[in-house]
């Protein structure tokens, strides 16, 4: 009955909400009701952990003000007054073979002792490889405002991309916990060189230099790391060993050939297996020729579920990946969305089968040992065959390239038949409405001939190669057949000897050329290997990130002993934190391509909770100085003073939609969010502010999906249920969101997609431009920087939108409860004005930062005139003068 109890708690919670906005039109569901909405046919653990399903009337769902900022304050008024601790930032990053520590954070009255608990938590980077697992508590005295957690962070010496894990607050004692900043991620920054530290030096001279490396070494380094990917050791061993019963079984099939003809079917029945019985021997015989089949396939099943290659395949492409997004701006210049995707889905795919060709290799040469051996002890006489035929292979290979001339690759020309193919698609809209679809399909011909006229010189060089080893086989089988045929008349060579060495011969010959085409699948991996590693050596920003986060965190800490002194009222609703001033110190930037710096000795300050623009001509530099306050580029020098703390989301002017549902949108920067009823009445109140009626439909189309009840086979899918009706048996405990951030493919998944079947093409571009925005207020974060966010709307929307970032500034978040607005964190919002004029009369900032020949100044807002009063002069806005200032408040 617990469980029940605490079921109905919260379902009455909810629905309190519902019973203030709504009126007396309805009746709110009994505590039974609810319990039987959101456990459908389960009970027990499963019912417990899922939340209560929201009522949606005849005119939307329903939804109230929200008390705070905190939503566990709702549960626990008391809990506004305790002090909080989280952590000094949301990342941290470690290095390898230093010492590391994460620092978390005490706001508040800092009076008496509090303390929580802390864990460390696996992500990316697993414990007892990247890190060791730590626990404990963590303790802080009267008056005590910081303390650091030591975390051992392990020195590996092989290579790999930057791993995350995580640690996690909980248990508070005498305190409450950050509602955002309990968990923080940390970064591993491995400094290794790709595929081993054997190319360090080479690495740092660049791409040029890592593509003139020897691609033969280089490759053996990259098996070597393959090698050490956790569980590949072991399975490559085991590969080596019980392929070589595919040779075993050609030994037999030769051995058994010879027997056949020399004992069952000759005149040596004293040699047979079952004395005096040939036809059971046979019989024996050829039971084994049925049966060892079976027990090879049994391999190549065992073999295939190893998956080595898939095992490669996932690191090489999650390495990648991981890589590329943490790559630095310049890096990430660097590559094309194009390069991008055939590094990962064509380069990483095709070198991930470079244990199994090496496999194949040592397989292939076990097999040419065995046959050579077989042909030497059964007729010492073909020495000179098993000399011969190596010999005369070598040659071939190495005069090959001489004797036939290698074609020009065709790699250009599908290349340029991708880019044609995605450019057309990408611009069809344009294509067709200029009339030129008939240009483009004969530019796609020209290609598409020129790219054949290329494959045809490459299939006839790849035929002519090949036949040498076709050839082979019935050479030495000719020559073996007109020379030694008389030994077998003559009786000084057994029938079945002769037979088996012709077999041999073939099988010799077959066996080069598999060894040719290994060699060549081998080869062929080295020009996607050297992309790679030139791919996987480019600078990312991991360290000077970590330097940003260290520099802030003590930064912060400076600012905080400074401020320790101060008493705060208790009825101003701040605490010391908020009053650390944003600060540009003595910050300049310069292009490449400019000789001049687009901005220097920049000395700025501005309080927390205020509404800044950037205005300016264009080329003036504010987009690079909003960047730079995101941490998006770093400066040329100087340095832009952000408490470490506070989350800071970077809003472009590009309008971007996420592939996938309205709610994964919405929620994309706090994806386990949407399992809160509150977060959810929020999302609707916030999009009703913004006008997004069509938005607000398909987000209630959605949520009336996912909060179906949970079917037998959709809970097997994701685990959450596993039990049928009156079966006291539950799945084990998932994620509380787990209903609603259904898995990739699952039947829930399919239902929301087919459902909302192209709902982006259903929105304006206006309505696009405003879930934008929507997602960002959503996420809510400390500081919010927009590039250019009025630029997609017309006068009427912008007036909306700007009112929007008026209100996210002044009630500290917008959806949210204006009588708790002292107990949430500043909110501060920058943005760039793409026009001066007209625009700051009707939107008017806090505070103006002007940027303009080669600096960028504060201005005091000015008051606009109305159009009765012209003879007037505009007066400044008054401001606090704090804002302004170049040092701390």
């Amino acid at each position: 009955m617990r469980c029940c109890n605490r079921s109905c708690s919260t379902a009455a919670l909810s629905h309190a909400a519902f019973d203030t906005f709504r009126g007396t039109g309805s009746s709110r569901p009994t505590c039974s009701e609810t319990a039987a909405d959101r456990m459908g046919v389960c009970g027990g653990k499963t019912a417990k952990r899922q939340e209560s399903r929201e009522l949606r009337f005849t005119d939307g769902f329903h939804y109230s003000p929200l008390d705070s900022n905190d939503f566990d304050s709702q549960l626990s008024s008391s809990a506004e007054s305790l002090d909080i601790l989280q952590f000094a930032a949301p990342i941290f990053v470690a290095e390898e073979g230093e010492a590391f520590s994460v620092k978390v954070m005490r706001l508040g009255s800092l009076a008496g002792r509090v303390s929580c608990y802390f864990q460390t938590e696996a992500s990316s980077a697993k414990a007892g490889m990247r890190f060791v697992h730590a626990e404990g508590e963590v303790v802080f005295e009267d008056g005590q405002f910081q303390q650091s957690v030591d975390i051992e962070i392990l020195d590996s010496p092989t290579w790999s991309a930057t791993l995350e894990f995580k640690v996690v607050l909980t248990a508070p004692m005498g305190c409450s916990l950050g509602k955002y900043l309990k968990v923080c991620r940390v970064k591993v920054l491995d400094r290794d060189s790709f595929p081993s530290s054997s190319y360090a030096e080479t690495a740092a001279l660049g791409p040029e230099a890592i593509e003139a490396i020897n691609p033969a070494p280089l490759f053996l380094e990259f098996c070597q790391l393959m090698l050490r990917v956790p569980g590949n050791g072991w399975r490559f061993a085991v590969i080596l060993l019980f392929d070589q019963f595919k040779n075993a079984y050609v030994w037999f099939m030769l051995v058994s050939s010879v027997y056949m003809v020399n004992v069952i079917f000759g005149d040596h029945s004293d040699e047979l297996f079952i004395p005096q019985n040939p036809e059971k021997t046979a019989q024996l015989l050829g039971l084994m020729y049925i049966g060892l089949p079976l027990i090879l396939h049994m391999w190549r099943e065992a073999k295939t579920r190893m998956d080595i290659e898939g095992r490669c395949s996932f690191f090489l492409q999650t390495s990648l990946m991981r890589k590329y997004m943490n790559f630095s701006d310049d890096s990430r210049a660097a590559v094309t969305q194009h390069e991008v995707q055939k590094i990962v889905n064509k380069d990483a795919v095709e070198l991930a089968s470079s244990l199994n060709d090496v496999s194949s290799l040592l397989e292939t040469l076990g097999k040419l040992v065995m046959l050579n051996y077989f042909a030497v002890s059964s007729d010492p006489g073909m020495l000179w065959a098993v000399i011969t035929m190596p010999v005369v292979m070598t040659f071939w290979v190495l005069l090959r390239q001489v004797w036939l001339r290698k074609p020009e690759k065709d790699d250009a020309y599908k290349k340029e038949v991708s880019e044609l193919v995605s450019a057309i698609s990408e611009f069809y809209p344009l294509i067709a409405g200029y009339f030129q679809r008939p240009a483009m399909n004969e530019r796609f011909a020209a290609r598409v001939t020129k790219l054949s006229e290329v494959q045809e010189p490459l299939g006839i060089y790849d035929m002519r190669s090949e036949f040498f080893f076709t050839w082979l086989g019935p050479f030495f089988s000719g020559f073996y057949l007109c020379f030694y045929s008389p030994q077998v008349i003559s009786g000084s060579l057994s029938l079945g000897t002769f037979l088996a060495t012709i077999s041999v011969f073939k099988e010799v010959s077959s066996n080069f050329a598999d060894g040719f085409a290994m060699m060549k699948s081998v080869i062929a991996k080295f020009e996607p290997l050297l992309e790679v590693t030139v791919f996987l050596n480019r600078p990312t920003d991991v360290g000077d990130l970590k330097e940003l986060v260290n520099g802030r965190i003590l930064e912060t800490g400076e600012q905080r002993k400074k401020l320790m002194h101060l008493s705060i009222p208790s009825n101003v609703g701040m605490v010391r934190t908020d009053m650390i001033p944003i600060r540009l110190d003595n910050l300049a930037f310069k292009l490449p391509s400019m000789h001049n710096d687009l901005f220097h000795g920049v000395n700025l300050s501005v309080e927390q909770g205020k509404l800044v623009a950037l205005i300016g001509q264009h080329g003036s530099g504010k987009t690079k100085l909003i960047k730079m306050l995101a941490s998006g580029i770093p400066p040329t020098s100087g340095k832009v003073l952000i408490p470490s703390h506070l989350r800071c989301l970077l809003v472009t002017h590009q309008v971007f939609l996420m592939y996938g549902s309205p709610l994964q949108n919405l929620f994309f920067g706090d994806p386990s969010a949407i399992s809160h009823p509150e977060e959810r009445h929020r999302l609707m109140w916030i999009l009703d502010k913004l006008r997004m009626s069509r938005t607000r439909a398909l987000a209630e189309s959605e949520i009336e999906i996912l909060q179906e009840p949970v079917s037998e086979e959709e809970g097997s899918e994701d685990g959450s249920c596993c039990c049928c009706c009156g079966s006291s048996q539950v799945a084990e405990a998932s994620p509380p969101h787990a209903r609603w951030t259904p898995p990739d493919g699952s039947a829930r998944a399919k239902r929301v997609a087919s459902a909302l079947h192209g709902w982006q093409e259903s929105l304006s571009f206006q309505e696009k431009a405003k879930l934008h925005i929507a997602r960002a207020l959503v996420m809510n974060p400390e500081i919010m920087i927009l590039e250019k966010p009025l630029m997609n709307f017309d006068d009427r929307e912008s007036e909306l939108v700007f009112s929007i970032l008026r209100e996210f500034v002044s009630n500290r978040g917008v959806a949210l409860s204006a009588e708790n607005r002292d107990q949430r964190r500043p909110r501060t919002c920058f943005y760039s004005a793409e026009r001066e004029e007209g625009q700051l009369d009707s939107h008017m900032p806090d505070v103006i930062w002007r940027s303009g020949d080669g600096t960028v100044v504060a201005e005091l807002p000015v008051i606009p005139v109305p159009e009765s009063k012209k003879g007037r002069k505009a007066k400044p806005m008054s401001s606090p003068k704090s804002s302004l200032s170049d040092g701390s408040p």
